[in-house]
């Protein structure tokens, strides 16, 4: 993410930069309207990209801007330039929460990424008028209700000003060791927030549950997987919270020494796949593991199970993902 945007020659030498971690990128600019008139030097390095640029690279550049792009956006055959008219706001003496222009654009909108909420006309009416012309929260309050399964103009009208929680604020404390992030985060999804997930899906209540207890039962058995696998390779000292903060960790410790011994003890387990995954992944799992001991990841595991958590079971869908997260975080003697 690039904001604010760089000089348009920086932003070419970003991504002329290969990365340390992944084959392909993406670079996303939300505010590129100085990028919209280049001079003659930054149009002959911009036509020079595709022969400079190392392994695949995506940029996704916007602009607020009343004319669609010119000259070179619109000329480069690898370049796909997209003008998206925004309709003019409703006259003030209309006394409209939309005009008819917007409303005919949300309406496609919601067709075109929400099409199950467009059977419900109630739905959509309630949904255009709490939300006016908010193209984004509009969609994601639709997802929510769709993926909720609460389709009444109630429900619809109850999503302004709903709260979201990104998946990875439920994640990153693992990784971390860090409580207090975890349970923020569960609290506000318990209150009745939103859960985004990394595709920009929205949910709530159960469904949010359900996606949170499937993250947490993954991440511990992946970090389990791996204190196993650290163990057979003589790795158990590089299981330290201390040595995996450090900044270098990854690309001086983890990548060129821990990693080869990884793999090379997986290769007696081939059904555990652990070459199919890439390294910044197994890096992430490494890190939980070395967070919390087999005890308590099995714990948490275990947890899930007999509670329901993964069966959405019981009354309550939150209550076996706040057992689990806090078996995690509980004093134990054992490492």
């Amino acid at each position: 993410m690039l904001d604010p945007p760089p000089p348009f020659p920086a932003f070419l030498q970003e991504l002329q930069t290969p990365s340390l971690f992944a084959t392909e990128r993406l670079l996303l600019v939300p505010d590129a309207k100085p990028y919209l008139a280049l001079s003659e030097p930054e149009r002959r390095l911009l036509e020079a990209l595709p022969d400079a640029a190392p392994g695949v690279v995506w940029a996704g550049l916007f602009a607020l801007a009343s004319e669609p792009p010119g000259a070179p956006w619109r000329e480069l055959p690898w370049l796909e330039a997209t003008h998206l008219a925004v309709p003019p706001p409703p006259k003030p003496w209309e006394e409209l929460r939309l005009s008819r222009e917007q409303r005919q654009l949300l309406l496609q909108l919601l067709a075109a990424e929400v099409p199950e909420v467009m059977a419900h006309a109630e739905v959509v009416e309630a949904l255009l008028a709490a939300h006016g012309f908010s193209p984004r929260q509009l969609v994601q309050a639709a997802r929510g209700l769709v993926a909720s399964g609460e389709l009444s103009a109630a429900a619809a009208r109850q999503t302004v000003g709903r709260e979201t929680v990104a998946l990875g604020e439920l994640e990153r404390p693992l990784a971390a060791g860090g409580l207090e992030g975890a349970a923020y985060s569960l609290a506000r999804l318990a209150a009745g927030a939103s859960l985004e997930s990394f595709r920009g899906e929205v949910a709530s209540g159960r469904r949010a549950a359900d996606v949170v207890a499937g993250v947490l039962a993954r991440t511990c058995l992946a970090a389990l997987t791996l204190r196993l696998l650290a163990q057979r390779a003589g790795l158990s000292r590089e299981l330290s919270p201390a040595k995996v903060a450090d900044p270098s960790w990854y690309p001086r410790e983890f990548k060129p020494r821990i990693l080869p011994a990884l793999l090379r003890a997986a290769e007696a387990s081939p059904e555990l796949a652990l070459a199919d995954r890439s390294p910044w992944a197994l890096q992430a799992s490494f890190r939980v593991a070395a967070q919390f001991s087999t005890e308590k990841l099995l714990k948490a595991l275990t947890t899930l199970l007999r509670a329901g958590g993964l069966r959405a079971e019981g009354g309550e869908p939150w209550a076996p993902v706040v057992l689990a997260y806090a078996s995690l975080f509980a004093a134990s003697r054992s490492w």
